[in-house]
């Protein structure tokens, strides 16, 4: 079965002004640097890139997958960047990330480029694991998410209150609404770790001075050491499910075609200012 592999949403605030608060959220549900840049250039048709944040959803139920995801995930990310954005721009919002986490003491934090929050999935799974596993997994991704200056947040769709926590992580990135003050770091509890409320001497995680590169590797060795992470399967590394010559559906990949030169079209036409333009606020 064929799946949307980038959907455009949109959240509207209501409120007595008379022009109201829109954002954009660009959904992806397969790893590709062809369409998470196709997101990034998107929304810098009316977003500035400092603007944007990327949000990666990982499923806490699949520990023998989390490392791979995560790890591909960012891959994905940093070759994206380098497609939709020219180097100033990317050194601009490092430098940028770097000013926010400037109070911060620990070397080995290297904030990643854009604004990044890794939410951990299916906590209400989660929870029913063995406290070891459940610290292994809190402390690995408490470390990655320090590392990159990035927050860290679990989720649950079967969980009010963690929906509505999650909710209000949006309101805060696309609204710039007051961040939510509350940290929880306890093993038994969903985690709430906002950027730069962390530190390694709390994860009790000893790293090795040097390159941001090898301390990740040193996380990743720490994890998967203790789970090792399930090989994909020579089907789920193409590079779009779509181009799969198992499952070819003429009709469809006709309609998917058209609607791609028509979007591609549309898109140029903006790029060279053909429609209305809309103003693009300055960075914060």
């Amino acid at each position: 079965m064929r799946h949307q592999s980038l959907q455009l949403r949109w959240i509207i605030r209501l409120d007595e002004k008379p022009v109201k608060d829109v954002v954009h959220v660009w959904e992806i549900g397969h790893l590709t640097s062809s369409l998470v840049s196709a997101a990034m250039l998107g929304s810098a048709l009316t977003h500035s890139p400092h603007h944007v944040t990327l949000m990666i959803m990982l499923d806490l139920s699949t520990p023998q997958s989390l490392w791979s995801t995560l790890d591909e995930s960012l891959t994905v990310a940093r070759s994206a960047m380098k497609m939709s954005y020219d180097s100033r721009i990317v050194e601009e919002m490092k430098n940028a990330r770097v000013r926010e986490r400037k109070k911060e003491t620990e070397t080995e934090v290297d904030p990643f480029p854009m604004r990044l929050c890794i939410l951990g999935g299916k906590y209400d799974k989660f929870k029913e694991f063995d406290m070891e596993r459940k610290q292994l997994v809190d402390r690995t991704l408490r470390a990655v998410a320090h590392c990159l200056g990035a927050s860290l947040q679990y989720h649950s769709s079967r969980d009010t209150v963690l929906i509505r926590r999650t909710k209000d992580l949006l309101a805060q990135y696309g609204f710039g609404t007051q961040p939510n003050k509350g940290v929880c770091l306890d093993y038994e509890k969903p985690l709430v770790v906002p950027a730069g409320a962390d530190s390694f001497s709390s994860i009790n995680f000893k790293l090795p001075h040097g390159r941001p590169a090898a301390i990740i590797d040193t996380i990743k060795q720490f994890y998967v050491g203790s789970i090792p992470q399930d090989i994909k399967t020579e089907e789920s590394n193409l590079e779009d499910p779509a181009n799969d010559p198992n499952f070819q559906e003429p009709i469809i990949d006709r309609l998917r075609s058209q609607r791609e030169e028509e979007i591609s079209i549309l898109l140029q036409d903006m790029l060279e200012g053909h429609t209305p333009k809309i103003a693009i606020p300055e960075p914060l």
